[in-house]
């Protein structure tokens, strides 16, 4: 973290490729077309928005969300040049 003299705030990098931290991670992130995005960095989405329209309650969304973050990578795959095809970071929202 970062913070200029006087400032309100703060600004933190996140070092991914220099200092990984892919099998720790609990993060997902939820686009505007409904996806369950599991790693930023790869194309793996869940498709929560067909789901919900599909019907879905509570419990079987939750249970769709949970067996589905399995799927989530143990890591980014940067270091042997795997990069995501389908969106990129800008569209969605990363």
């Amino acid at each position: 973290m970062f913070q200029f003299k006087d400032a309100p705030g703060a600004v933190g990098f996140i070092s991914s490729v220099t200092r990984p931290f892919c099998a720790a991670c609990n993060r997902a992130r939820l686009t505007a077309d409904g996806k369950l995005r599991l790693c930023l960095l790869r194309d793996k989405e869940l498709d929560l928005l067909s789901l919900l329209r599909g019907g879905a309650d509570d419990e079987e969304l939750k249970t769709f969300i949970e067996k589905g973050i399995w799927y989530k990578p143990w890591g980014h795959g940067l270091a042997a040049r795997a990069y995501p095809t389908r969106r990129v970071m800008s569209e969605i929202g990363g």
